[in-house]
């Protein structure tokens, strides 16, 4: 893929970022055809917009997501700081036109995790983590169809991440069992989607060790940087008003509206 293609790809999503706008699939000249396209696309959008990055998020970290997307393995896209809200936000409903909600783990870094050539171990991204949050996900992809343009189309748009609503860390979350928490996603009170921890690539330590490696030739991670690991409880799309909540081992722990 040239690099004017590549621009010209980030253009169109740029300006569907910049205005809340949804569009149709991108020309055939300059649509990602592979992973590989889709993270220089993700790249350019970055550059263009030039605004803080917050954090990653993991897709297509289950069975699910993996044959819904036609995906072999997760990707990987940039949550940006200005999309990165407190539990208890309220949301207009118009801002997202899909309103999708993701129950999720998120870490939050106390050190980098830079780029390099040796991949990193597992015992090497556990001690960067600083803070374990709770964390709904809203996907709203800049595509009017997202399932029909495909998966390197839909990973250019940074995997269709909208926004990210944290709750307050769990105390003592480094030593929590990740793996075994029980995730459920409620909306007006009905539980539309559970699951646990263990259903993101086996948990969610494992989709941090993922990223990083992922990201190593990327220019890496960073301290204070959040990362989303993956949905525990599946997507689903919100009604344009709802109380929205995840719950963690029967707790309300993250809570947005839309209104």
């Amino acid at each position: 893929m040239k690099i004017e293609n590549v621009q010209q790809a980030a253009r169109r999503l740029v300006e569907a970022w910049q205005d809340g706008s949804q569009i149709g699939p991108l020309p055939e000249s300059c649509r990602p055809r592979t992973l590989a396209e889709a993270y220089r696309v993700q790249d350019a959008i970055a550059k263009s917009l030039g605004a803080e990055v917050g954090g990653w998020k993991v897709g297509a970290t289950g069975m699910g997501a993996r044959k819904l997307l036609k995906a072999r393995g997760p990707f990987a896209g940039r949550i940006f700081a200005g999309r990165i809200f407190e539990s208890g936000v309220a949301i207009p409903s118009d801002a997202y036109p899909l309103r999708g909600l993701e129950g999720e783990i998120a870490f939050k870094l106390a050190k980098d995790l830079p780029g390099r050539a040796k991949p990193y171990r597992l015992a090497e991204v556990k001690k960067a983590i600083g803070s374990v949050h709770p964390a709904i996900e809203i996907v709203a992809p800049r595509w009017t169809d997202w399932l029909a343009v495909g998966l390197p189309s839909l990973v250019a748009d940074h995997g269709a991440n909208a926004a990210l609503v944290l709750g307050k860390p769990f105390a003592k979350g480094t030593e929590l069992d990740l793996d075994g928490m029980a995730v459920e996603m409620r909306v007006d009170g009905a539980t539309i989607g559970k699951g646990t921890g263990a259903d993101v690539l086996g948990g969610p330590h494992a989709s941090l060790l993922w990223l990083a490696n992922a990201l190593r030739r990327r220019g890496g991670l960073k301290a204070g940087q959040i990362v989303s690991t993956g949905t525990c409880t599946g997507l689903f799309k919100a009604p344009p008003k709802a109380k929205v909540a995840a719950l963690y081992g029967g707790k309300p722990r993250v809570e947005l509206r839309f209104v």
